[in-house]
């Protein structure tokens, strides 16, 4: 049997969808509080764990709480999965790691750091498979505006929807790397199916590429007939693509260029 926790949310849904109907067992924060009293003593094989509090503005503003969701129940969900015979815990973590370039600068990146190193800790201490995944921007056609991965993408789509203008804060020339989550869930896939081991080690999961709010734009703007609304550049400006020598990188590139949230 398949695990899957977080598996109504955006990335989550699609990585449960992915998986043989008879192989698959999904538990969700959306089902209850307490995530963990919601396992069973079903025996799996592989446990993909991506529910969390996914949200870096609300870390810094209940980090105590999302330490909670974060850290405590991914320390609980790995010796669950210890206990229940789990071959492979493949875990999902975020660029937000990274912070400026050199740390976390928020709660929620520091909790995915703290439960990467207690995934490592697990393989050696236990030898219990794991791997993290550090997920960039992600995004897809049926991105939730707002939600807790909500893109300047799904935010743009959202606003053509309903006839408003676009807003563009500062000069457009922020980047970040998009990735496309079915290339997400591709890399989950790999490394559950991967034969060696990962012995808790750390990819991140994108396309290596800086895209600009402006090429963005450009893109929007040779299909649709939209508004612009100027504003300022809100925080500092920084360089989110995977461009870090300590990690590997699953390059996922076929996918991304074509911005198919737009379609």
């Amino acid at each position: 049997m398949i695990l899957v926790t977080g598996h109504k949310g955006f990335i989550g849904s699609h990585l449960f969808a992915s998986l043989p109907e008879d192989q698959r067992m999904g538990i969700d924060l959306k089902d209850g509080e307490d995530l963990l009293d919601q396992l069973t003593d079903t025996q799996v094989s592989t446990f993909f764990h991506l529910a969390a509090q996914p949200r870096v503005g609300y870390s810094v503003e209940n980090p105590a709480y999302t330490l909670k969701h974060n850290v405590l129940r991914t320390s609980r969900a790995l010796e669950w999965a210890k206990n229940h015979g789990a071959k492979r815990v493949v875990f999902s973590s975020s660029s937000a790691v990274y912070g400026d370039g050199t740390g976390p600068n928020s709660p929620y990146g520091l909790h995915k750091l703290m439960s990467e190193m207690e995934c490592k800790l697990y393989s050696e201490l236990y030898g219990l498979d794991t791997v993290c995944l550090r997920y960039f921007n992600a995004y897809a056609e049926d991105q939730e505006y707002g939600g807790s991965y909500s893109t300047v993408i799904s935010a743009w789509m959202e606003l053509i929807k309903q006839g408003k203008p676009l807003r563009v804060d500062g000069d457009g020339e922020q980047t970040r790397d998009y990735v496309h989550v079915d290339d997400i869930v591709s890399a989950n896939l790999f490394c559950a199916n991967y034969e060696g081991k990962f012995a808790g080690s750390c990819f991140d999961v994108g396309t290596g590429e800086a895209i600009s709010l402006n090429s963005i734009k450009e893109f929007v703007e040779e299909r649709y007939k939209v508004k612009w609304q100027q504003a300022p550049e809100r925080g500092r400006r920084q360089t989110h693509f995977s461009k870090y020598k300590t990690t590997t990188r699953f390059r996922m590139g076929s996918q991304n260029k074509d911005c198919r949230g737009f379609e």
